[in-house]
């Protein structure tokens, strides 16, 4: 049964709240660096966060100081730039930083708590506990990556690179994704006593065929299209980050809207929310970024362009794209719209 239109506006209002929430600490790094770096502190040993090993010790430094010191001939007092304003909220393309937070919350909202319409007062704690070990699982993890960051960012001039795909703001996010999806699978917030029996092994070649080529079919179009948008400069040059993207939404759209063309079709309702809700969130961020003049869209950007000159305007137009066609998907299957028309359903019975 579809969601009602109330709870849908409900959800998505809540989620997009939480993200722009989230964005905000991030932001407030950001303020609080300033037109500063944060460089590595080795006057405090190697060991650094709360003796974990997991960040090393940082400290606020000038710019144009830590410039002045690792531009000299004497490379031994060089200082090893771990941040700088951008690499944590990513303003200059907040319209894709912003869609990692959106599609997390919206999967432990929708997905783990059930909200808004499918709270179940007796599942409750349990969700809620799942959700707080995935928010440490992320925290836990992204220490370490951020750590591992620092290590082999030798490169003193050359720390997370402000541009979308490297932001930490992303990192955290993506965490969040791939815990909340790995316990939901598991099934760690909903147990049930009823398990169900096996599934018959000898109907499996012909689909699994059919499977496996329609997704080679997929990834083999999102390939092209990726290096159709590099060559065009419409992605980030290395690609790397961008085709991750696309990969995920492959996977997701086969387990979202069915494994072939003809089940595809019986689900245009979600299919239209994935493709509509991505072509009007693009505008969206374009609007907003004309409008504020510093939080930038990730395409067709003033920022990018006077960043990283006129070609590189629209180099997060590949990671806007996929990610918002993975909320968006996601958003249509949250409140129950992905699955297929009636009259279809009608049909086969």
């Amino acid at each position: 049964m579809p969601m009602s239109i109330k709870n849908a506006i409900l959800l998505f209002v809540v989620v997009a709240l939480c993200a722009a929430f989230s964005m905000r600490i991030f932001q407030g790094l950001d303020e609080m660096m300033g037109d500063q770096y944060w460089v590595v502190d080795t006057t405090q040993g190697d060991h650094g966060w709360y003796a974990m090993g997991l960040l090393p010790h940082v400290k606020l430094m000038a710019k144009d100081v830590v410039k002045a010191v690792n531009t000299d001939a004497d490379k031994s007092n060089n200082y090893e730039i771990y941040a700088q304003a951008g690499d944590f909220a990513g303003n200059s393309v907040y319209g894709i930083c912003y869609g990692i937070p959106l599609i997390m919350y919206l999967i432990w909202f929708a997905f783990i708590l059930g909200f808004p319409d499918r709270v179940d007062p007796y599942l409750l704690p349990r969700k809620i506990f799942t959700l707080a070990v995935i928010t440490c699982c992320s925290i836990v993890v992204n220490l370490f990556l951020m750590r591992i960051t620092a290590d082999f960012a030798t490169d003193p001039m050359s720390r997370i690179a402000n541009v979308a795909g490297n932001h930490a703001s992303l990192l955290f996010h993506n965490a969040g994704i791939w815990f909340a999806i790995l316990f939901s699978a598991l099934g760690t917030h909903a147990h049930s006593a009823q398990e169900t029996s096996a599934p018959d092994s000898r109907q499996w070649q012909t689909q699994a065929n059919e499977k496996f080529s329609w997704m080679f079919i997929l990834l083999g179009a999102v390939t092209v299209l990726e290096l159709f948008l590099v060559k065009g400069k419409l992605a980030l040059p290395d690609a790397a980050v961008d085709y991750s993207v696309w990969l995920i939404w492959v996977v997701i759209f086969m387990r979202m809207f069915g494994f072939s063309p003809k089940y595809w079709f019986k689900r245009g309702r979600g299919l239209a929310i994935m493709f509509v809700g991505t072509a009007l969130t693009l505008v969206a961020f374009y609007f907003l970024e004309r409008f504020t003049g510093n939080l930038g869209a990730g395409f067709a950007s003033p920022i990018l362009a006077k960043a990283l000159g006129v070609e590189n305007q629209n180099i997060g137009l590949s990671l806007m794209i996929s990610i918002y066609l993975i909320f968006w998907m996601e958003f249509s299957a949250a409140i129950r719209m992905n699955g297929p028309a009636k009259s279809a359903v009608e049909q086969k019975h």
